[in-house]
């Protein structure tokens, strides 16, 4: 009997579906691909494609800001950057994407975003870019970002704007003048402070689903499969945890997404890279000084 119940439970194990699962891609094409893969399984709203922004949708038009020389000039930028508070760290990474000119990383982008959200899944922005009001600029940065998007042609207001158009979340703590935000289909963790992605996207969850039913008495939005395309592993390993911990019927796809790891069409000396961190450090410890 022994033997029976252990092989049984074996071939459960073998049979059972995994509710996660990791890959690379280097284009958007590759994406498109996996998750046209999955609606052969899946029905197209209970898929949810979130995209982060900065090195995945767009990147600064800037070789101090290009990934190559990131990687040759490592030990500068992690000094740099070592002498600032979590805060001032945050602003800084997030003055790349107003003060530099931003680029798509792929033309075709747009189109596949607007091919994706037609075959009716869900889509969405989850960055870890700051949210709130920043001196100096005229509107709080996730309206600011949203607007970056628009004018490249990605828009992903019309996902969820039966639920929720405006969120703020105030269930987390402040931190560097704001907190977590969803604005017109952009999901920002306000930095990487309390709320990492992970944490940020289950709140986002809650409030479309349990939360508006409780509100409204009508059903709220409950994926199966979610998508996050980013270029950072350790936000794909945040998410996948958080999402386990939420709900493990919830099958999860994390793609790191390589495209802008050799982007570098312009070189930029060392003194050059040097003084574009240190500038930018500058001013964000300015800005929490007045």
């Amino acid at each position: 009997m022994k033997k029976l119940m252990k092989g049984i439970l074996v071939t459960m194990l073998l049979n059972s579906p995994s509710q996660a699962e990791m890959m690379s891609a280097k284009t958007m094409k590759e994406v498109k691909a996996k998750v046209e893969e999955v609606l052969k399984t899946q029905q197209p709203q209970d898929v949810l494609v979130a995209f982060d922004i900065d090195m995945t949708l767009t990147q600064p038009d800037d070789p101090a800001v290009y990934y190559p020389a990131l990687k040759k000039y490592t030990a500068i930028y992690k000094k740099i950057l070592e002498e600032l508070t979590p805060e001032q760290k945050d602003l800084a990474l997030t003055l790349t994407t107003q003060v530099v000119p931003q680029k798509l990383v792929e033309k075709e982008t747009p189109k596949i975003i607007k091919f994706l959200q037609q075959t009716g899944v869900k889509t969405m922005v989850l960055t870890s870019s700051l949210a709130g009001t920043i001196n100096g600029f005229p509107d709080k940065m996730i309206i600011l970002r949203r607007n970056q998007l628009q004018k490249m042609g990605i828009d992903f207001a019309k996902s969820f704007k039966d639920f929720s158009i405006v969120i703020t979340f105030f269930d987390f703590k402040p931190y560097a003048g704001g907190h977590p935000m969803f604005y017109h289909g952009v999901l920002s963790t306000n930095g990487e402070g309390e709320a990492s992605k992970g944490k940020t996207l289950i709140a986002f969850l809650q409030h479309i689903g349990v939360r508006y039913e409780n509100k409204v008495q009508k059903p709220g939005y409950h994926p199966k499969v979610v998508f996050l395309i980013d270029d950072k592993a350790k936000h794909l390993k945040d998410v996948e945890a958080a999402l386990k911990s939420f709900d493990p019927s919830i099958k999860f796809i994390g793609i790191e997404y390589e495209g802008t790891c050799e982007y570098a069409p312009q070189k930029i000396s060392q003194e050059e890279f040097q003084k574009f961190w240190e500038d930018l450090a500058r001013r964000s410890i300015f800005n929490f000084e007045n």
